[in-house]
């Protein structure tokens, strides 16, 4: 059973990590200064697990009442992903309203 939980042994930053028993196939990582969450790293051996590791860390950020995400990741693949999963559009990567994109994602 994959299973994503929040890797608590990482101090400067957050980490979430999806893991089948030893076994990790994908993480992601970020921090938040204020209001915003900046994700700068996104690993995973299959791209459709972006899409669960991203929701992860920003459920996270929203529970502390972080509102705009930053992607700070380069990777043009990764973007392409980000972008068919809503995250952000090709003009942007932000998420200005984390809380917002959860509402509008339930009523889908």
């Amino acid at each position: 059973m994959i299973t994503i939980l929040q890797n608590k042994n990482v101090t400067d930053r957050i980490l979430f990590e999806m893991k089948d028993g030893d076994d990790i196939y994908g993480t992601v990582a970020g921090t938040i200064n204020g209001e915003i969450i900046t994700i700068s790293e996104l690993e995973s051996q299959m791209e459709m697990f972006y899409d669960g590791l991203v929701r992860a860390i920003l459920a996270f950020a929203d529970n502390r009442f972080v509102k705009t995400a930053v992607f700070d990741i380069d990777d043009e693949r990764k973007l392409f992903r980000l972008q068919k999963f809503g995250f952000i559009t090709e003009e942007s990567k932000t998420l200005p309203d984390i809380q917002a994109f959860f509402k509008e994602d339930s009523c889908n």
